[in-house]
Parts: structure tokens; C-alpha cells; sequence
């Protein structure tokens, strides 16, 4: 019989191990990339500081191959037969990570623009068009949960169903590219990732598919280890090999534990960058002016003067703060229905 402890105890041993691997491989993995001139100028293009410009131009990218790769290796000898739940999340981050993996790809040999922004978002919407068909056939996802209103069952309606996953698949794709949008700073995209996912963790604790847990587990402590590497001065960037299907993960846990709708909260602070860009570019086409220095909204307090330090810790305060609203709205609704 598996006691509470012992559940405990895989848990952190999953999340030890997703850990110290990782933090082990980024040195070398960062060496072999220089040693090869591995790098991608695609993301340096907006900085004003030429000294600053200069030193990131230099920093390697693809640190996302590591800290997405991990946790896919961890987590299977803790799961005794492989689960349709992993693969699930297997085949999403492969197919998102092999679309940034080829816009990092063309950022180094090409355009430093990548792969075009059509095919980049045919590739997401594939990923999470496989990821939500293979759910909705496993059971997994059958309804659609609305805080104090309770849950709407879909999977008797097809018309239902096909509305509800043309919803998913919008916030699947506005996720992987809002963590995209974000990934322009050394240590934000990964910081406000661990809180997003931290708050996540906690509120499906009690979910019954252990798979989820140990992923999730698995991603907080591979994403840790990078963070510890990317952030300021950073030794090496993710790239959309890692933002990619770092943002289509994280969607698609909230699919899973049915909380689609409170990752506006957990993720507050992507959907606030995301925002940013979609007001600029809104308001600029209409009146050829612009809201911000610079969109997304980091880089326009980094144009106003302040520091790349004291932006991500300031964002990281609010991201926490929009954590806590995301737990009391989940608490109290789970109290009230």
C-alpha cells in the first residue's frame, strides 16, 4: 500500500532529480554551444546599449532543449507503465519544441526573424490540435469548469465540443506565444514560468493522475536549474526551442485540471506583456502613434531607464501577487459550489 509519505517522497525525489541533472549539463552544454558559435541575434535586435547588445549577441541560445528534454527522461521509471497522460504531453512539447527549434534554427543560419510568423503558429495550433484530440479520447477533458458556476459537461454536444475546443486551442497557441513574448530578458520568461507553474502545482495537488504531478514537479525543477543559468548576467538564453513548449505545457496543465480559465491569474503578467503588444500594435495602425517606448511592455521600462534586474523582480512580484488572487478565487469557489 502507497502511504502519503511515500507519495511525498517520490514527489521530491522527482523534483531533486529533474534539478540537480539539468544544473549538471548546463555547464557543458553551454561550453559545447560556444565552442560551436552557437548563438542567436534575433532577440538582442531592440537593445539601445550597444555594450549590452554586444555581450548578448555573444550569450548561446537552445538552453530550452535541456530543461524541456529533462523531465520526459525523469519522470517515466517513477511511473511504472508509461501513461496515455504522458504522452499526451510528450507529443505537444515535441512538436511545439521541434517548431522552436527551427525558428532558433533560421535566427542563426537564415534571418534573424526565424521562420515565418504563418508557420510558426501552424505548428502551434497542430500541437494543440493533436494534445486536445488525444484528452478529449482519453476522457481527460469532458467538461469545462466556470469558478462559482460549476462545470459544464461538452463531450454529449458535438457542436459543444468543437466550440469549446476551438476556445482551447486559442488559449493553448495565446500561451506558448505569450511566454514567447516574454522571453526577452535575462531570468524573466523562466522566473515568471516557476511561479505560474508553482501556483499551479499547489492548486492540483490533490489531482488523481500522479503523471501530471511528477510532469509538473519534473518542469519546476529542470526550469529551476536553467533559471540559475539564465538570469542576470545570463550564460545562456531558451529560445522558442524552450518558450515554445514551455507555454503550451503550462496551457496544457491548466487543461487538464480544468482550470483554463484561472491561468489568466497564474500567468497574469504574460497575459498583461501579451496586451501590450496586441494595444500597440492596435493603436499605432489606427493613429501611426505609439502607447509604449516599446512593446512588449518589459522593453518599455527598460527604455525608460530601468534596470533588467529591477524589472523582472518587480514583474515577478506582481506575477506572485496575481498567483494569490488565482488560489483565493480557486478556494473560494471550491468553498461556495
Amino acid at each position: 500500500m502507497v502511504t502519503t509519505n511515500d507519495v511525498m517522497s517520490l514527489n521530491i525525489l522527482v523534483l531533486l532529480l529533474s534539478f540537480f541533472i539539468p544544473f549538471c549539463l548546463f555547464p557543458l552544454w553551454i561550453q559545447w554551444l560556444k565552442k560551436k558559435n552557437i548563438r542567436s541575434k534575433g532577440h538582442v535586435d531592440h537593445i539601445i546599449d550597444g555594450n549590452t547588445k554586444e555581450i548578448k549577441e555573444k550569450t548561446p541560445s537552445f538552453g530550452g532543449i535541456v530543461f524541456i528534454l529533462v523531465p520526459f527522461l525523469v519522470v517515466p521509471p517513477f511511473l511504472g507503465t508509461i501513461s496515455r497522460t504522458y504522452m499526451e504531453f510528450s507529443l505537444l512539447a515535441l512538436i511545439l519544441g521541434v517548431v522552436g527549434f527551427l525558428d532558433d534554427l533560421f535566427k542563426i543560419t537564415k534571418t534573424s526573424k526565424g521562420i515565418s510568423a504563418r508557420a510558426k503558429s501552424l505548428g502551434q495550433v497542430a500541437a494543440s490540435v493533436v494534445f486536445l484530440s488525444l484528452a478529449i479520447k482519453s476522457g481527460a477533458l469532458d467538461s469545462f469548469h466556470v469558478p462559482f458556476l460549476g462545470k459544464i459537461v461538452f463531450t454529449q454536444s458535438w457542436g459543444m465540443l468543437l466550440g469549446f475546443g476551438f476556445f482551447l486551442t486559442f488559449i493553448m497557441v495565446g500561451t506558448s506565444n505569450a511566454v514567447n513574448l516574454t522571453d526577452g530578458m535575462d531570468g524573466l520568461a523562466s522566473s515568471l514560468s516557476l511561479i505560474t507553474l508553482f501556483f499551479m502545482t499547489v492548486m492540483g495537488w490533490n489531482f488523481k493522475e500522479p503523471t501530471l504531478h511528477y510532469l509538473m514537479l519534473a518542469l519546476i525543477g529542470s526550469l529551476l536549474a536553467f533559471f540559475l543559468f539564465n538570469k542576470k548576467p545570463a550564460q545562456i538564453f531558451m529560445g522558442d526551442v524552450g518558450s515554445l513548449p514551455l507555454g503550451g505545457l503550462i496551457a496544457g496543465f491548466a487543461v487538464y485540471l480544468h482550470q483554463e480559465l484561472l491561468l489568466i491569474f497564474f500567468g497574469g503578467m504574460f497575459v498583461v506583456e501579451t496586451l501590450s503588444v496586441m494595444l500597440q500594435v492596435f493603436y499605432f495602425k489606427r493613429t501611426k502613434k505609439r502607447i509604449f517606448a516599446c512593446a512588449p511592455l518589459h522593453h518599455h521600462y527598460q527604455f525608460k531607464g530601468q534596470s533588467e534586474q529591477y524589472i523582472v523582480k518587480k514583474f515577478a512580484g506582481i506575477q506572485i501577487a496575481f498567483g494569490f488572487v488565482g488560489m483565493m478565487i480557486h478556494l473560494l469557489a471550491k468553498y461556495y459550489v
